[in-house]
């Protein structure tokens, strides 16, 4: 994820290529908060030539103390109130748009809500509990950066070695149950039922003779039906004797 977030600052780079490092200096801290004072977002600050990225003046700021004071008036001046954490309080579509540019490159709300140039992580679920749109549009980057994951998992899964293979597996449950739980529609497992045969059918064929009854001579039908339980062919004349279950005689026979 810090790749990442160096890779979105400007020095005239195309976009995802890394930024190159800046160091410290008193004149650069003044062109940073003379641009903070006059309003400019430190995200888009971040993107100019020969400025800092956010997490570089995150860093100055924990380790000069006169540089953090300077930051934090600069920061009034520019219209943010004390102690906030940057623009993290003022809904606007230019910061809709760097969280969703972010969640589409594959940074984590979490990693995004630890930004000091961003909404913190409280501030970014009220608004997706209070604006529909912002939140449709969370889910969206959230689908986008299942697709990354998905990539992710595919390119560590052609680089692994048998040597590497049992930490490979164990990465890819995690990025599998990740991407499922970002795109559920697309990505959760689903559980699929058996495939069912087609339903038997038994068919019965009857057997018909001409016998002569004993007692009066005359000649008579008999059928005989055999019964799928028993296998055994069984007459139908004789006394007890039920059709098998199920049967069904078509017609005609």
């Amino acid at each position: 994820m810090a790749a990442l977030a160096r890779g979105r600052g400007g020095g005239g780079g195309g976009k995802g290529k890394p930024k190159t490092p800046v160091r410290y200096s008193a004149q650069l801290a003044v062109r940073l908060c003379r641009r903070l004072a006059r309003g400019e977002l430190l995200y888009q600050i971040a993107r100019s030539r020969g400025m800092p990225t956010p997490e570089a003046v995150a860093k100055w700021a924990r380790d000069k103390p006169d540089f953090a004071e300077a930051l934090l008036v600069a920061r009034r001046a520019g219209g943010r109130p004390a102690g906030t954490r940057g623009p993290a309080f003022t809904h606007s579509d230019a910061v809709d748009a760097e969280i969703f540019e972010r969640l589409c490159e594959g940074e984590s709300l979490t990693a995004i809500g630890r930004d000091p140039t961003m909404p913190s992580l409280s501030t970014i679920f009220y608004w997706r509990r209070r604006r529909p749109a912002f939140e449709e549009m969370v889910q969206r980057g959230m689908r986008i950066r299942a697709e990354v994951v998905s990539d992710e998992g595919w390119e560590m899964a052609c680089a692994a070695t048998p040597e590497t293979a049992y930490l490979t597996q164990v990465k890819l449950n995690h990025l599998r149950w990740m991407a499922g739980v970002m795109a559920p529609r697309v990505f959760r497992l689903k559980m699929v039922e058996p495939i069912k045969g087609p339903e038997e059918v038994k068919t019965l064929f009857r057997h018909f003779g001409v016998e002569v009854d004993p007692e009066t001579g005359a000649k008579m039908v008999v059928a005989w039906c055999p019964n799928p339980e028993t296998d055994a062919v069984e007459r139908e004349d004789t006394p007890g004797w039920r059709p098998p279950a199920g049967y069904v005689r078509l017609p005609g026979g």
